[in-house]
């Protein structure tokens, strides 16, 4: 393959990588329960075979068997609970998601206060003060933070499809 043909190649895949990630986004924003309801069964399936394969994994290699069985054993459980409750995982899983970087969020401003505390001025302290607030937004608001996630992910992937489909036309 030439270089042309290799970026020929290339314009094709940042455009339909562009469409694809416009499409999502716009529904997203548009159809947000029913959209979010379709990833999480893919999610679930995607959870269900990976866990089967890294069970499967344990007949084939021995080694770190526990682990593969650990994981194995989460991944069928999670994609079963994913696929027999897809509707409750699109509240759950962005929920679970703001939880999770809640108390990150936590963390980080709580570690920037200590450092400003040691001498690190007072931006890293104000920096500090702002992530424990916001992780505590997200800590204790998990499921309002959640839908919040969702909505910042559509407009990112809007604005990442139109990048593709533009720059696409543009390097033709």
């Amino acid at each position: 393959m030439t270089y042309s043909e290799q970026e020929h190649t290339m314009n094709y895949a940042l455009l339909f990588a562009g469409i694809v990630s416009l499409v999502i986004g716009v529904l997203l924003l548009t159809q947000t329960t029913a959209t979010l309801a379709l990833i999480m069964l893919l999610v679930g399936l995607s959870w269900f075979i990976q866990g089967v394969f890294n069970l499967m994994s344990i007949f084939m290699d021995k080694s770190q068997w526990g682990w593969k069985l650990f994981g194995g054993v989460i991944g069928v459980a999670a994609g079963l609970l994913v696929l027999r409750n897809p509707i409750e995982s699109t509240a759950v899983v962005p929920a679970a998601v703001a939880l999770i970087m809640g108390v990150f969020g936590l963390l980080i401003g709580l570690s920037g206060l200590i450092e400003a505390l040691q001498g690190g001025g007072w931006g890293v302290g104000v920096f500090g003060v702002v992530a424990i607030l916001v992780g505590l937004l997200f800590m204790f608001n998990s499921f309002v933070s959640g839908q919040i996630l969702v909505w910042i992910l559509a407009l990112l992937l809007v604005v990442q499809g139109a990048l593709g489909i533009y720059y696409a036309y543009k390097y033709r």
